[in-house]
Formats: structure tokens, C-alpha cells, sequence
């Protein structure tokens, strides 16, 4: 009873942080880190389900082929193991995390292929889901097969512990607590192999082991399968929360930005792949506000670079003038560049200009799903979109425009 609900909390706890990592991967696919972090929440998952007797049951009689779940179970640790090291292998950068698992890899296949021959070289009479190290542990094959494992298994656990050190002192609190969550579960994976050592050698000695061992077995396997995997599920919980706390500043600038996005949506359509139904109104409610306001950002820079290059002599102009009126030097500038904008768009829309690509001048962001420079330029997009409205802007623009064009340009919501 022990050793079943033990399984099924692990298989629990590692299933919820598999759900979590595949949403993860779905918006951010290439992402290494993420792609390390589903193989690990896999392996766990996998392993403990296997080693569930009803499950192993299952297997072997699908199969044909006795105890076959016992060496699911122990490759999928293997692979736990493995995608453990490329995960803080990784943290200290791409291009040597590939170059130094390479050793590891063959590593891995080397004692996988060891324990697959010598799984099939024991030619196990019957399916044993509970005992298996008890009733098959004094066989030569079974000793060279758990050698494998056991080996591979420690040299893991070392080489994580030594990593996770390593790195620890450089991580934040926050990546710090995961690396030591991740670290406390590789320290009962090598409890694990420390007692199945021991118990193989009992065996092999011909002394019976005075404790439990699937008990003990399936105690250090649930504790290190909750701790790896309870890492994930915290790191999931503290990015919600930041998204939470994050949603009313990222959505009040996501509707800051929407006059500026709707004047240059008019100017040139194309900047949105997938046209809101009513792209006049400023939407209220904002659903994924971070992804949303980097996309307005995108579409606003896109648009930009559309109208062609501003001109500094109106900015210029704006900019005196709102100087004279008191602003900062901050608004002062959001007007200048508000004012050339408006211009800019007021001679495409009378066909005095040929789209050409400009630098929009947005922060540089990388090619994944969180960006971390977006606020930056949502909050100078936003400082220009509501210098839009301003009568000093407008007045300056006016001077500047094509005949009949202001009004156009300058309806922008």
C-alpha cells in the first residue's frame, strides 16, 4: 500500500509539471532550457509509472516479455539523468553544452546498450514488479546489468551536484532555489543507488538484507522524483505570479499604445497579420497582455519603418515648443517624434513618400517567446501615442503636412 501510493503522488506531482512545461514548449519550441526541462518531467514520469506494479503487470503482458517495464523504468531514469546535466550544462552556455554532452551521450548509449544485452542474455522467467532485486539480483547478467545503471546513475549525480554548486553562486534566489530543489532530488537519486548497490551486494554475498527494499526503494525514488520535479512546478508558479501582478501595468500600456498602433494601421494595413474585428476601439480587456503588448510593439515598429524616414526638422520643431510650454525633457521628445510621425504618415497617405525600411529605434529583442526589453519601449510608444492628441503637437504638424492630409492622419483613435 506504501509503495503504491508513493508511486502514484510521484507520477502525480510529475505529471503536473510535465502539463505545465508542454505549455511552455508550445509557445517557445526551440527553447533548449524548456525542450531539457520536458525530457526530465518525462523521464520522472515514465519511470515511476512503469515501476508501478499494476502498470509493470501491464506491460509484461502486452508485451510478452517479462520485466520489460523494469527496463522502461530504468532508462527512463537514465534519460532523467541525462537531460539533468544538459539543463545545467546549458546554463552556462549553448555551444559548450552541446560540445560537452557529447562525452555524456556515449556515455549513455554505451550503458544502455550494456543493460539491454544484458536484459535479454537473463531470459526472465516471470514478471516480478515488486521484488525484482530480491528474486533476480544474485543472476550474473541482472549484477552486470544494475552495475550499468547504478554506474551511470552516480557518475550523474556527481557531475549535477558539482554543477549545481558551480552555478549556484552566480543564480539568482529564484533560479538558485530551483537549482537546489533539482540538486535535493539528485542527492536521493544517489540514496537510491547507494541502497540498491548495498542490496545487490548483500545478495551476491548470500546475506539477506534485514529491511524492506521495495519500501525503502520506492521511498528515495517518490522523494527524488518530487523534488526534481516539484522545481518545475515551482518556477511555472512564480512566472504566473509575475504575470498576475504584471497584467494591469502591461494592459493600461497595451491600451496606451493603441492610438499610435491605430494611425499607423490606417497608413499601412499590412502591419497586422490578423486585423482585430473593430480595430478603432481600444480594448478594455487585454487577454495574455505580455505576449499582446510585444506584438503591438512589433506592429507599431513595423509600422514605423512603413512610413519612411522622420523628419528632424519637425521633430525638432515639436520638440521646441513643448519645451516652451514646461514639458520634460522626456514628453518634450515623445512630442517631437509624435509631430514627425504625423507628418510622416500625412505625406504617405498623399503619396509624397515611398515605404522604405527605417530603424524604428526599439530595443533589440531576442527571438524568443519573454522578452525582457519590451516595457522599455512600450513605455516611449506609449509617451508618443498620447502626444498624439496634444494641440502643440497637431499645430506643429499642420505646418508640415500636405494640404488635406492632417485630418486623416491625425484621426488615429
Amino acid at each position: 500500500m506504501v509503495v503504491a501510493a508513493g508511486h502514484i503522488v510521484a507520477a502525480l506531482i510529475a505529471a503536473v509539471a510535465l502539463v505545465m512545461k508542454l505549455g511552455a514548449l508550445r509557445r517557445d519550441p526551440t527553447n533548449p532550457k524548456i525542450l531539457a526541462s520536458v525530457g526530465i518531467c518525462l523521464g520522472c514520469g515514465i519511470a515511476v509509472t512503469a515501476g508501478w506494479a499494476p502498470v509493470h503487470s501491464f506491460i509484461d503482458r502486452s508485451t510478452g516479455v517479462p520485466n520489460l517495464a523494469k527496463l522502461v523504468e530504468h532508462g527512463s531514469a537514465l534519460v532523467t539523468a541525462t537531460a539533468i546535466q544538459f539543463l545545467f550544462l546549458h546554463l552556462g552556455g549553448p555551444q559548450r553544452a552541446l560540445r560537452l554532452m557529447r562525452r555524456r551521450l556515449v556515455f549513455f548509449a554505451v550503458v544502455l546498450s550494456v543493460m539491454v544485452a544484458m536484459f535479454w542474455l537473463a531470459d526472465f522467467p516471470a514478471s516480478e514488479p515488486l521484488h525484482f532485486a530480491e528474486r533476480y539480483g544474485n543472476l550474473p547478467q541482472v549484477s552486470v546489468y544494475m552495475l550499468a545503471f547504478l554506474a551511470y546513475l552516480g557518475v550523474s549525480v556527481v557531475d549535477i551536484l558539482r554543477m549545481s554548486h558551480g552555478y549556484a553562486k552566480y543564480a539568482g534566489m529564484r533560479l538558485r532555489t530551483i537549482m537546489r530543489l533539482l540538486s535535493a532530488g539528485a542527492l536521493f537519486g544517489a540514496g537510491f543507488v547507494a541502497h540498491k548497490a548495498l542490496f545487490i551486494g548483500l545478495k551476491l554475498a548470500g546475506v539477506s538484507p534485514p529491511w524492506p527494499e521495495p519500501i525503502v526503494t520506492q521511498a528515495l525514488i517518490t522523494m527524488s522524483v518530487a523534488l526534481i520535479c516539484s522545481s518545475f512546478v515551482l518556477a511555472t508558479f512564480w512566472k504566473t505570479v509575475d504575470g498576475v501582478r504584471a497584467w494591469p501595468r502591461k494592459s493600461t500600456m497595451f491600451r496606451d499604445l493603441h492610438r499610435l498602433w491605430y494611425l499607423l494601421y490606417q497608413a499601412v494595413p499590412d502591419i497586422v497579420l490578423h486585423p482585430p474585428r473593430r480595430p478603432h476601439r481600444d480594448s478594455w480587456w487585454v487577454w495574455g497582455a505580455g505576449q499582446q503588448l510585444y506584438r503591438r510593439c512589433v506592429e507599431i515598429g513595423d509600422g514605423l519603418q512603413a512610413v519612411g524616414p522622420l523628419d528632424e526638422e519637425v521633430a525638432a520643431a515639436a520638440h521646441r515648443r513643448a519645451v516652451e510650454a514646461g514639458w520634460d525633457s522626456v514628453r518634450a521628445c515623445a512630442a517631437g517624434e509624435a509631430a514627425a510621425i504625423l507628418v510622416a504618415v500625412g505625406r504617405l497617405e498623399a503619396g509624397r513618400v515611398t515605404p522604405q525600411e527605417v530603424d524604428p529605434g526599439l530595443e533589440p529583442q531576442p527571438a524568443k517567446a519573454a522578452h525582457a526589453d519590451v516595457d522599455a519601449d512600450a513605455r516611449r510608444l506609449a509617451l508618443i501615442s498620447m502626444a498624439l492628441s496634444e494641440e502643440l503637437v497637431t499645430d506643429t504638424a499642420a505646418e508640415f503636412c500636405p494640404p488635406g492630409s492632417l485630418s486623416s492622419a491625425a484621426g488615429g483613435g
